[in-house]
């Protein structure tokens, strides 16, 4: 076995222990249906949670989305921009998900939309942890989560996705941008939630299909790391009746 094999190998076996689920969360993901899930997620750095919401949710968000992107009031920091973005990022199937790969009392680091037209380019592969330098570290840093509110498919500009890359816990080099070998399409039906951990190699294909693909893009980040956004503006009075972990996820 070569040095470059073995490292690899070893730094899989390592990360796999790292997702090891208490005795309390493995219940929650046996209850939840997700034990599939959590085992792709472990294998492959990515995985999808499969229908967290009914489909009639799933329209009446991407409506309230299309209207937000419309009426140009910014794409991001979405939470407080309508009641729908507090149930999207407390959905149970969700928090579980975020538990396992982030820890407890996680951080809600960015919170925005996207929506693209057909000729929507392609995006570069990439690992979402931008300000980890390499080697990144065994315990994953972050998860994103692509809440697709339309069908994902490779026409459809669905993320691009190198599987098992987790393990090389670093960037792509500029060549394997370049070459993009081992890149797959997440497709999944509407109202699915792909997402990844921050060491996983990903990126979009372009979209060449008519219609539009509207994405919420949700990122958690272990409690010790620093958010992207910043919620300080909302006051006490906003916090009052909503649950504890809405404050826990604002570091509030």
């Amino acid at each position: 076995m070569s040095e470059l094999r073995h490292i690899q190998q070893e730094s899989s076996e390592v990360t796999k222990r790292a997702l090891q689920l208490s005795d309390e969360l493995r219940s929650r993901v046996e209850q939840l249906g997700l034990f599939e899930t959590v085992q792709h997620a472990q294998e492959n750095g990515f995985s999808y949670i499969r229908d967290p919401v009914s489909i009639e949710f799933n329209d009446r968000l991407r409506e309230v989305a299309l209207k937000i992107f419309a009426a140009k009031r910014g794409t991001n920091m979405l939470l407080d921009k309508d009641p729908i973005f507090e149930e999207v990022v407390l959905n149970p199937k969700l928090q579980t998900i975020v538990e396992l790969m982030v820890g407890k009392d996680a951080l809600l680091s960015q919170y925005t939309l996207s929506v693209r037209d057909k000729g929507a380019r392609a995006l570069p592969l990439h690992a979402d942890q931008n300000w980890t330098p390499a080697p990144f570290p065994v315990h994953n840093q972050l998860v994103t989560f692509c809440w697709a509110c339309d069908e994902f498919t490779k026409a459809g500009g669905a993320t691009m996705v190198v599987p098992k890359s987790h393990i090389n816990r670093r960037h792509p080099a500029p060549q394997e941008v370049k070459l993009a070998q081992g890149a797959v399409a997440v497709e999944c039906p509407a109202g699915s939630v792909p997402f990844w951990d921050g060491s996983v190699w990903h990126g979009n294909w372009p979209r060449t299909i008519d219609g539009k693909r509207v994405v919420l893009h949700i990122t958690f980040t272990r409690a010790y790391l620093r958010q992207l956004e910043n919620y300080r503006y909302l006051d006490d009075a906003w916090f009052q009746d909503r649950p504890s972990e809405i404050r826990v996820m604002l570091g509030r």
